[in-house]
């Protein structure tokens, strides 16, 4: 049997695992994979402006993350201050239970040695898509 190659698996399955989540977030306030992005983002910040690192893990645009927090903001998910609303922190929390459901669902039958390879493997040709990347953008 023919070898298929990496992209032949890589986008269906970004596609499947990113219409899953889509899916899934439509039970909550969060509208899509940005918002939900900025959220956790948010959820997450220590300190200072999240929005340049939240960007920059995106591999989009400031203002693409901008004007989600805006619009974050007029559903009442954060504050003009970009943090987490009362009502943001349950819809987040809401959103993260049902991600968490549905990734044990996608993940059920693969053994941890298996999907801890997937990782290790996955966060590889993360960083070197990232280093190629960096040298079109610069070169």
């Amino acid at each position: 049997m023919p070898t298929r190659s990496l992209p032949t698996v890589i986008g269906p399955t970004e596609n499947a695992l990113r219409a899953l989540l889509t899916a899934t977030l439509s039970t909550t306030r969060i509208d899509g994979y940005v918002a939900w992005v900025v959220l956790n983002a948010v959820s997450r910040a220590q300190s200072g402006d999240w929005r340049p690192a939240t960007a920059k893990a995106l591999k989009v645009p400031q203002s693409v993350v901008d004007d989600v927090a805006e619009r974050l903001e007029r559903d009442g998910l954060l504050t003009g201050a970009g943090v987490l609303t009362d009502d943001g922190t349950r819809e987040l929390e809401a959103a993260r239970s049902a991600v968490a459901r549905a990734t044990s669902r996608v993940v059920a039958g693969i053994d941890d040695a298996d999907q801890e390879q997937a990782r290790r493997t996955l966060d590889q040709i993360r960083r070197n898509a990232e280093a190629e990347l960096m040298k079109l953008s610069t070169g």
